[in-house]
């Protein structure tokens, strides 16, 4: 086969020429001409970066006649034959298919012959990560203490699954992954060189589709040029690489803003009837919103892979949501697409994910509700209204009349009357505190939760036959709680002391309830020492010996 693709065609011949990887190819060339090279070396990056690219170029610059020399001549015999792969002093070797303790010990063999008729003898093994336990030790006394001339290239995509002690005995060289724009410009290069005309709209997506891989783009150009020959469009390029136009994507958010529910499963019938690969579609709405973040946080499209136009678009809609809110659909769509690889029901998923983006209330920060809850709760008593509705976005997310329902009841609203019930309007706060704490035992009987949240309140007042209960500021969910349980608390306070008292909480501002609690606990360490002395004929004489006042 006469043919040979781009990638092969336009492999790096020097350090030079190789892209983005300037802080491997510099240090490589300062340790040949310094003298000063390693036995061995590990090459770690994403594939198509140039990790055995660079391993060859090191081979002809340690093998070259004008050798070791950082510009191989790529004319004598030695870099030739390094070029075309069939130099028997430089053996390139695939770790996945030759993984095991038999070929290297057949390796160690072969170390025992020095090189001809090269000055090294260099082994790259590519993927080294699939080498076994046992393979892998086998090298380790190899590799500390190499024979002369020897030089052992290992490259690998996963370098987490390369022992350590492996790691150790190498220098590591970790490959970048390619930014879009070194990509696009040696794209331009190869274009000219073969008389390509193509779009610079067209070189951005196929640089975006390479992920950072100079190989992957290459060989997706190729692929370009076979199928619409040397006048390369944008459409051309979408057509064939399945990219969905961005325009379906500001279509979703157009909906999302709308809450257009059916908008959005007719566009998901669209992407059915089309033939869109429902995984790109998801990963391609993760990265629009993405786009939509960055332009929020930054109000700039400058590090986006975006046209000119498309960044304008991003800069006008991405003020109509928060951040909340976008990271919130990123996370919808990353999940979605992780459950359709799984599913054999992609369309469901995907009509779900959509209606669930169109239904999600904006998003309101925290701070914000407890503010408004705080301003709620330390408001007027009298009655004064509440702060309005918090809104944000599509929906109200809280609505305080609703959330404040079974807190305070305004105390100067009189009670609904009821002549089944008896009431007694001679009844006084004394007389429930007489009885206030069989009332907190029989609560705590009939409901625990609700006795240990009424035993943080104090019975202050009796007003409009009303029961005023007194808590500390902070204790607003205790007055929630007892709010909804009021009913029980009426009946037991009915059956201790005969009289049927509406209760409501109150806020203490004036320190009024630590004075009575306080008067209170003195009232009852009182009762009990009198209780202790007329029970307990040894505590009476006791106390006669001493000053009557004690009990005082």
């Amino acid at each position: 086969m006469s043919y040979l693709v781009l990638a092969r065609k336009y492999r790096p011949m020097f350090f030079e020429d190789v892209v983005g990887q300037e802080h491997v190819t510099l240090t490589l060339q300062h340790a040949i001409e310094q003298n000063r090279t390693a036995s061995a070396y590990l090459f770690s990056g994403p594939r198509g970066v140039g990790k055995t690219t660079v391993a060859r170029l090191l081979a002809k610059a340690l093998n070259c006649e004008e050798g070791p020399t950082t510009k191989p001549c790529n004319q004598c015999s030695f870099c030739k034959e390094i070029n075309e792969s069939r130099s028997l002093d430089v053996f390139e070797i695939d770790g996945a298919s030759n993984r095991g303790i038999d070929e290297v010990r057949n390796l160690r063999e072969g170390l025992r012959y020095t090189s001809s008729p090269g000055k090294y003898r260099i082994y790259i093994i590519d993927e080294v990560h699939m080498l076994t336990n046992e393979a892998f030790n086998a090298l380790l006394k190899t590799l500390e203490e190499p024979p002369k001339n020897v030089l052992f290239i290992f490259a690998t995509t996963e370098p987490h699954k390369v022992p350590a002690t492996i790691l150790s005995r190498c220098q590591r060289f970790d490959f970048k992954r390619l930014s879009n724009k070194n990509i696009i410009r040696q794209l331009e290069i190869i274009s000219e060189k073969e008389d390509l005309k193509i779009d610079s709209e067209a070189l951005r997506l196929i640089a975006v589709k390479a992920d950072g891989g100079m190989r992957d783009a290459q060989s997706l150009l190729d692929q370009m040029i076979a199928y619409a020959g040397e006048d390369i469009q944008l459409k051309h390029v979408a057509e064939l690489l399945g990219i969905i136009d961005r325009d379906l994507f500001f279509r979703v958010t157009d909906m999302i803003k709308a809450n257009d529910v059916r908008g959005v499963l007719e566009l998901a019938s669209h992407i059915f009837v089309e033939g869109y690969d429902y995984n790109e579609f998801l990963l391609g709405l993760s990265d629009h919103f993405r786009c939509l973040l960055v332009s929020l946080t930054t109000g700039q499209t400058d590090e986006l892979d975006v046209s000119e136009e498309d960044g304008r678009r991003y800069l006008k809609s991405c003020t109509d949501f928060q951040v909340e809110d976008l990271l919130r659909f990123i996370k919808i769509a990353s999940d979605t697409e992780g459950i359709i690889r799984r599913s054999s029901n992609g369309r469901f998923h995907l009509e779900v994910a959509l209606v669930k983006m169109v239904k999600m209330s904006s998003s309101t920060q925290l701070s914000e509700l407890l503010q408004v809850l705080k301003k709620k709760s330390n408001s007027d008593p009298a009655g004064n209204p509440g702060p309005e509705p918090l809104k944000t976005g599509r929906t109200t997310l809280y609505d305080p009349e609703k959330a404040n329902r079974l807190l305070i009841p305004d105390p100067q609203k009189q009670p609904e009357s009821n002549e089944d019930q008896p009431t007694n309007s001679n009844c006084t706060v004394e007389q429930v505190e007489d009885n206030w704490r069989k009332i907190l035992e029989e609560v705590k009987k009939r409901k625990i939760a609700l006795g240990m949240f009424l035993s943080e309140g104090w019975p202050v007042r009796v007003e409009n036959n009303r029961l005023e209960i007194m808590f500390a500021p902070e204790k607003n969910f205790q007055m929630s709680s007892i709010a909804n349980g009021k009913e029980l608390i009426q009946q037991i306070i009915y059956e201790k002391t005969g009289a049927h008292l509406p209760v409501y909480c109150s806020i203490d501002t004036n320190n009024e309830l630590e004075r009575k609690r306080k008067f209170n606990v003195n009232i009852d360490k009182k009762s009990e020492f009198e209780k202790l002395v007329k029970e307990n004929s040894a505590v009476q004489r006791i106390v006669q010996l001493f000053d009557t006042e004690l009990v005082q």
